[in-house]
């Protein structure tokens, strides 16, 4: 009997494996020789050492590696040491990062002994057996190898087969408190050209009852968010309707309450009655990623993105008045057609929905997308290394790219993170900007005091305070105002930002009518906060019961005459 070790190695601990798993699964069922079977899983972030401890304890015949976008770069550097420590395992590397350019990978990586293109449940399979069993490999569908100074490699089959579950004893015993992925349905409806997922046959759905069973038995395991990783998850509209009955049927019994399941969809999908259905859902229960790319006409073209942009906007507009999901939007910069002018529009549109989350991304060139093999011909540069971010394009160049990853940064702080909401609005109200304005202006301005990779949010906060200060249209009592109820319905702490912060001698018996009227058991920090406005108004957050959303505490403003009466929640 063989030991076959199966690595994944995370970008972070939170995350989980399901390839190895599905690997495991698959021998199980499909290998006529028997084979132990070892997953084992590190990140990253850990020092190398541990992770060549991780990958070489077992000792195995073969070591089967997942590489992605995320390991590669750490895995390419641990390959001499394995090849010492393991002289005589065989090392396969499987996954999207090797894949579509297997030559070049055995070429450089000569610690590597093959490499499997494509699913990898039957031709991992056969690989095992037929080393254990000491036969040829040279028929295995997607493998490469080296032979007579040369390397073949064998094209892919495209399976229309369900393969085993990978939710096996070993599985649930392996994930711990980490964020459960689920696959209900491979392949993708689209062929986008930034993406490899329609790249394979059509999608194959798994069996409903199958889907089911494993949505119940990962909401069993205590994970708080279970991620679905169906390209589009809503592509079957009758599908999709049964599956999300079903959560919605078993919440609150078989599926505790707090448990959050995470879809990436085609908005301009969804019809009336999945609309009304999402609209019945508890709140927090469901998030949605709807990934616009771009509202340029011309661009979408270019790469082959076929949406209704009307359709989906309504759609986007109506889940977002909902309140109930959380919604999540991605832009792509760097795409063809699109300069910094009709990115900037693509923005303004976008954020005009007024998603939670508004995710400014970079194209990556990864390797099998069908931009990837049209870009020398279009003009791009690109990162040689993982995640091969676009550097230039004749429509994005090199100070684009600073000015919009400077945005990137004032959004994900400002917006994404849920700290300064109602300050963002003020500021586009007071300045007149348009969003995409607003956040390459203030982007800027926080960058050119230096690095902020571990400013704390106080400092942050006074950032936002002095760049505020000299905008035209700004009122300086109402801005702070909007700080101050944005950082307490936000921060548990109850605290004022030094920046704003200004003695009140009227804070202290505030504080005493709100002691003598709210009921803090249960709460989080210091169980309230308070603060006075310029108008004469009490701003007060109650710290519990946490919009699962937006992650705002319940906030008002009141009276003196209704904080006497306890009148505010």
């Amino acid at each position: 009997m063989s030991k076959v070790t199966l690595g994944a190695i995370h970008s972070k601990y939170i995350h989980s494996a399901l390839a190895p798993w599905c690997l495991a699964a698959a021998m199980e069922e499909y290998c006529r020789l028997p084979h132990e079977v070892l997953v084992r899983e590190g990140t990253v972030n850990q020092p190398d050492e541990a992770l060549l401890d991780l990958l070489t304890r077992d000792a195995p015949q073969v070591l089967g590696l997942s590489c992605y976008i995320w390991n590669w770069t750490t895995l390419r550097r641990l390959l001499p040491e394995l090849r010492r420590r393991l002289p005589d395992t065989v090392l396969v590397a499987g996954g999207p990062e090797v894949s579509f350019c297997p030559e070049r990978v055995l070429w450089e990586c000569p610690a590597l002994d093959y490499v499997v293109s494509g699913e990898g449940e039957r031709p991992f399979s056969l690989l095992a057996d037929r080393l254990e069993g000491g036969e040829d490999v040279a028929d295995i569908p997607g493998l490469s190898f080296r032979r007579e100074g040369g390397v073949v490699t064998l094209p892919p089959a495209f399976p229309r087969e369900i393969h085993p579950s990978p939710y096996t004893p070993a599985y649930f015993a392996a994930l711990g408190n980490r964020i459960p992925y689920l696959e209900t349905s491979r392949g993708c409806p689209f062929s986008c050209a930034f993406c490899l997922s329609g790249r394979e046959d059509p999608v194959r759905f798994y069996p409903m009852e199958r889907a089911k069973g494993e949505l119940l038995a990962l909401a069993a395991t205590g994970a708080k968010t279970i991620k679905l990783v169906d390209r589009t998850f809503n592509c079957n509209a009758a599908r999709t309707k049964e599956l999300l009955t079903f959560i919605l049927d078993h919440w609150g019994r078989e599926i505790p309450k707090g448990v959050c399941f995470h879809f990436e969809v085609g908005a301009d999908l969804f019809d009336q009655e999945t609309l009304a259905l999402l609209s019945t859902a508890p709140k927090g229960l469901f998030q949605m990623e709807a990934g616009l790319q771009s509202f340029h006409p011309q661009t979408l073209a270019a790469v082959s993105r076929v949406t209704d942009m009307a359709r989906l906007e309504q759609n986007l507009r109506t889940l977002i008045a909902m309140g109930n999901c959380h919604i999540h939007i991605d832009l792509i910069a760097g795409l063809p057609q699109e300069d910094l002018e009709t990115f900037g529009r693509s923005f303004d549109l976008a954020f005009a929905l007024r998603p939670q989350m508004l995710q400014l991304g970079f194209l990556k060139l990864i390797h099998g997308s069908r931009l990837r093999q049209m870009a020398p011909e279009l003009g791009y540069r690109w990162d040689s290394d993982p995640p091969y971010e676009c550097l230039d394009n004749p429509w994005f160049h090199p100070e684009d790219r600073q000015i919009l990853h400077r945005c990137e940064d004032a959004l994900e702080r400002l917006w994404n993170s849920g700290r300064f909401p109602l300050t963002v609005e003020y500021l586009l109200e007071s300045t007149g900007l348009r969003p995409f304005e607003l956040f390459c202006r203030f982007g800027d301005f926080a960058a050119a005091g230096g690095s902020l990779a571990g400013i704390r949010l106080d400092e942050y906060t006074a950032l936002l305070w002095k760049w505020g200060k000299g905008q035209p249209g700004v009122e300086m009592e109402i801005f702070r105002d909007h700080l101050l109820c944005d950082r307490l319905r936000r921060d548990n702490t109850g605290r004022i930002p030094p920046c704003i912060h200004r003695p009140d001698p009227r804070v202290g018996e505030v504080k005493r009518l709100l002691r003598e009227c709210l009921k803090l058991d249960g709460c989080d920090g210091a169980g309230f906060g308070a603060a006075i406005l310029s108008d004469g108004q009490t701003a007060v957050a109650l710290y519990r019961d946490k919009d699962p959303v937006t992650g705002n505490y319940p906030f008002a403003l009141c009276s003196r005459n209704q904080l006497e009466k306890g009148e505010i929640f």
